[in-house]
């Protein structure tokens, strides 16, 4: 199989991730099937698929007359056997729960015709957990978006030992032929890369807020106003690569030692989890975080997005 036969794509699961996926795919003009359990989360995908080719369009990614002909392209259904039939690459956007991924690769290995690749965006799961259950292990990988899906222009290709070489450059050739910067992550880890530098950098924040260095503002403004700006067109290798190295290493002995290294989730976190504070999802968590909060920030996060060309 090469990257021209990838015409028509499933993507199950039109929640948060999925309807964003299936809006950009659409977008570059390929068929999509968007499958969801019930209609009331399709008849909501529609809706966030309206306002996300807005921003689509404010990015200057397609053109206002395009909006009807990729509105077409996404075919909505609650039937997953129909949706699964005659695709050439499926992309489950379901919770993360590795049960439900076993059952669901399970029944995408006997549903998909054979040529079909497997691709999971999970964040975290390692593709080997369920790769088994479609019983072609060979087909199947992680294709990891990052939130908005589409507008964050990066997907992380994460194979397992069972992945064949084919299918990691078919897939990698389609995600690059749709616009999109590919990572493939060539040994399977926790939390692949995108994950795990994220959660390095949280660790460290949430040490400086439980020891009293700064507020969680401090920290969002450190990020916001200064490093987030310059990884935003640099990424570290290049930002170090200008101050160099013999002026890194000095920091780096000096400031290694003394970074967090705990793996017990860290008191600040822990006291939210308990209070039932989980973030825009609860109302609360470190900010304030009610509706007009969370679509301000919503809003404030796709501009900038949109912003890059």
């Amino acid at each position: 199989m090469n990257k021209h036969q990838i015409k028509k794509i499933a993507v199950i699961g039109a929640g948060l991730m999925g309807h964003g996926i299936a809006l950009e795919i659409a977008a570059a003009g390929y068929h999509v099937n968007l499958y969801d359990v019930t209609q009331d989360i399709l008849d909501a995908a529609k809706e966030n698929i309206d306002y996300g080719l807005k921003r689509l369009v404010d990015s200057g990614k397609i053109k206002v007359d395009e909006i009807s002909k990729t509105k077409l392209l996404i075919k909505t259904s609650n039937d997953l056997g129909s949706q699964l039939r005659d695709v050439d690459l499926v992309i489950e956007a379901a919770p993360e729960n590795v049960s439900i991924k076993q059952e669901l690769f399970k029944k995408f290995g006997e549903l998909c015709p054979s040529h079909t690749i497997l691709a999971s965006n999970t964040s975290s799961l390692k593709p080997s957990l369920y790769a088994s259950h479609s019983k072609r292990p060979d087909k199947v990988l992680v294709m990891h978006y990052a939130n908005p899906p589409h507008l964050v222009p990066l997907v992380e290709i994460v194979r397992s030992d069972k992945t064949s070489d084919t299918t990691v450059n078919t897939a990698k050739a389609f995600i690059e032929g749709i616009g999109k910067n590919v990572i493939v992550v060539n040994k399977e880890v926790e939390g692949f890369i995108l994950n795990r530098l994220q959660i390095a950098l949280l660790r460290e924040s949430l040490w400086l807020v439980e020891n009293g260095i700064t507020d969680i503002e401090g920290v969002d403004k450190a990020i916001k106003y200064c490093t987030g700006r310059r990884w935003a067109f640099a990424g570290i290798f290049e930002v170090w690569e200008l101050a160099g190295w013999d002026t890194i290493e000095k920091i780096y002995r000096e400031v290694a030692p003394t970074l967090a290294s705990k793996t017990d989730i860290p008191a600040p976190l822990k006291r939210l989890i308990d209070k039932g504070l989980f973030g825009s999802k609860s109302g609360q968590g470190f900010y304030k975080s009610d509706k007009n909060w969370t679509d301000s920030v919503k809003t404030r996060i796709a501009k900038g997005l949109a912003s890059f060309k």
